[in-house]
């Protein structure tokens, strides 16, 4: 069996500032959440977007954890742009579950009252965890 798994949690964001609660398992075969990425389709996305988590009713971050600390540029080699957890989470059909809140503003500075027409939205953001049976 392989000893990594690389797990993707899909997050569909509509509108900007939406705050969206999603839920997954981690895959049963894999004994631990090793590691964290979270990636966004354009960089002008991270600023002010946040992301909770909790693995099995655990809180790992608080709803307000900035997204731009748990994420990288194209500039940084795949293995390294991910969040290494320091404590043991795990993995095996744990529970993992948060709130994504996108850190756009649908306020129109330029003429208040108008409906902002956001560009980019919808989008997807995607959660990696670095499954792992390494002890």
């Amino acid at each position: 069996m392989k000893t990594h798994k690389f797990q993707q949690i899909r997050i569909r964001i509509n509108t900007p500032g939406e705050s969206v609660r999603y839920s997954a398992q981690t895959d049963k075969q894999y004994a631990h959440i090793k590691a964290l990425f979270v990636s966004m389709p354009e960089d002008r996305l991270i600023p002010g977007s946040l992301l909770g988590l909790k693995v099995n009713n655990q809180e790992v971050f608080e709803d307000i954890h900035e997204v731009r600390m748990l994420t990288s540029g194209h500039q940084v080699a795949p293995n390294a742009k991910f969040f290494v957890f320091e404590e043991r989470l795990e993995a095996a059909g744990s529970t993992v579950e948060g709130r994504m809140t996108d850190g756009g503003t649908p306020l129109n500075a330029d003429m208040p009252g108008v409906p902002v027409q956001p560009q980019g939205y919808p989008y997807e953001a995607k959660i990696y965890l670095w499954l792992t049976n390494e002890r």
